[in-house]
């Protein structure tokens, strides 16, 4: 039987080399912020206000989907202080644009959890499409967590809403945590790191289901 396959696309500048279009056919796609500026994932997943914005202001959530941390599209309500609970962004009320609540996902799936619905952007797309779509693999590209610079790595630096081309790399260790996390959630799911910047990270070498992989072997499991 066929693996039912996910590719979590994150924005380290390791895919920069892919054709993402090619992947369409092998499994279902998951990406975060910017990706949507330059490619269609089958959903895309924000957690950054600027980001959530943007992409709010264009036509892209009216034919595609999204997930956004903390979103709303109810009409104000009296909460319990007496104050009004307004939607997330101007327009909202009978938009057509569709976005999805990630937080209404993630606490359905752990609803004793305080700490997921408080992940970076790349983990928890990563979660949601375990969550929704169950799948047997999932393969993180471009989930470059390091850098070969001294410099930030992400492939929509230097653009709106990202930092600088020189700036310092962003400290690893809350996505290194959260992915973690998502292995031992989902112990039955294989997860394969695409390219890793490094081959063995010491927080995850008692996670049985993570596997570092090169482009190559990637494409010979896919076509196997």
């Amino acid at each position: 039987m066929t693996a039912k396959r996910v590719f979590a696309i994150g924005n380290g500048e390791s895919r920069k080399d892919l054709n993402l279009d090619e992947l369409y056919e092998f499994g279902i796609i998951y990406g975060c912020n910017a990706l949507y500026r330059d490619f269609q994932p089958d959903a895309l997943v924000c957690v950054d206000p600027a980001m959530k914005t943007e992409i709010w202001n264009t036509d892209y959530l009216l034919e595609n989907k999204a997930y956004f941390k903390d979103w709303t599209d109810a009409k104000p309500l009296p909460n319990y202080s007496g104050t009004v609970i307004l939607p997330t962004m101007p327009g909202v009320l009978d938009s057509p644009k569709k976005v999805i609540n990630s937080n209404d996902v993630v606490e359905k799936k752990f609803p004793d959890d305080v700490f997921r619905c408080g992940w970076a952007s790349g983990p928890t797309s990563v979660m949601i499409a375990c969550i929704e779509e169950e799948p047997d693999e999932v393969y993180l590209i471009g989930h470059d967590l390091y850098t070969t610079t001294e410099f930030f790595n992400n492939v929509y630096k230097d653009t709106k809403n990202y930092l600088g081309p020189e700036t310092p790399p962003c400290p690893p260790d809350n996505w290194i945590t959260q992915l973690k996390w998502c292995f031992n959630d989902f112990n039955m799911i294989q997860f394969y790191h695409v390219n890793p910047l490094k081959q063995q990270l010491e927080e995850w070498k008692d996670c049985v289901n993570i596997h570092p992989i090169t482009l190559d072997e990637m494409w010979k499991r896919l076509n196997r």
